[in-house]
């Protein structure tokens, strides 16, 4: 019996559109705080060290399972400048980095605002969530702001917990924390390597939500594929009376 559903944030939820935007706003910051501890920079140099940053924390995420918080990053970011900046200047650059998402703010996908409070109504809910700058506390916000964080009865946000998406522990703590068992639960998102085969690791069934991202189209193993976030509740029913091994579904 299908009783929960645990939902991907980025890129299944919410989906940002200001990649161009951001990233002059991370890198308008700073230039502006290492102006003002008198360690200036040229906007190249600050670019490639936000990108060796990005690097790192690419490596720690793929092959640790857990995510660097906005603290570590950024600390990876001056180091790459040789700069060892005072702590009020490394925790105001925190707190703006950490919160752009908010200013800078992510489209909620079609079809989530109408989706979502119906499947609460059916299915326990929750969030398993990746972090990269905007930890738990942020993002929590953000659902806030659209009257959605109501609707969960656990969110899972990897820069609280210590572990990330594909290890099994995330998926069985919030499956645990819904009060049901992982065989009883579907997990939809929009990455294999994460979202797909940590949850089928972990004994759910996997929905794979194409319509923000279809780059990992052709290598899905999820039991049921869709692009649009209004075929889910379809999509669930496929799972629910499916019987026997996977078999990926194309809706």
């Amino acid at each position: 019996m299908l009783r929960a559903v645990t939902l991907d944030f980025w890129d299944t939820l919410f989906v940002s559109d200001g990649g161009p935007q951001h990233d002059r706003r991370q890198i308008d910051e700073l230039l502006r705080e290492l102006d003002a501890c008198g360690e200036p920079r040229d906007p190249a140099a600050i670019r490639d060290a936000l990108q060796a940053a990005y690097n790192w924390f690419d490596g720690v995420w793929c092959d640790e399972h857990r995510t660097p918080s906005a603290l570590q990053t950024l600390e990876c970011v001056f180091a790459g400048l040789g700069v060892a900046p005072p702590s009020e200047v490394l925790a105001r650059t925190v707190r703006s980095f950490e919160r752009l998402v908010l200013e800078v703010a992510p489209r909620l996908v079609p079809g989530v605002a109408e989706v979502l409070p119906w499947l609460a109504s059916q299915y326990k809910l929750a969030i398993i969530c990746d972090t990269g700058y905007a930890p738990g506390a942020v993002l929590r916000e953000l659902l806030l702001r659209h009257d959605l964080l109501r609707l969960f009865g656990t969110t899972y946000f990897s820069n609280e917990r210590g572990t990330s998406k594909p290890d099994v522990r995330a998926f069985h703590r919030a499956c645990g924390e819904l009060g049901v068992r992982p065989g009883e639960a579907v997990h939809v998102g929009d990455s294999q390597r994460t979202d797909i085969v940590g949850a089928q690791a972990a004994g759910m069934r996997a929905v794979h939500f194409l319509g923000a991202s279809d780059r990992d189209a052709a290598v899905s193993t999820a039991d049921v594929v869709i692009r649009r976030f209004e075929e889910l509740p379809s999509a669930l029913d496929t799972v629910a009376s499916a019987g026997g091994p996977r078999a990926v579904r194309r809706h």
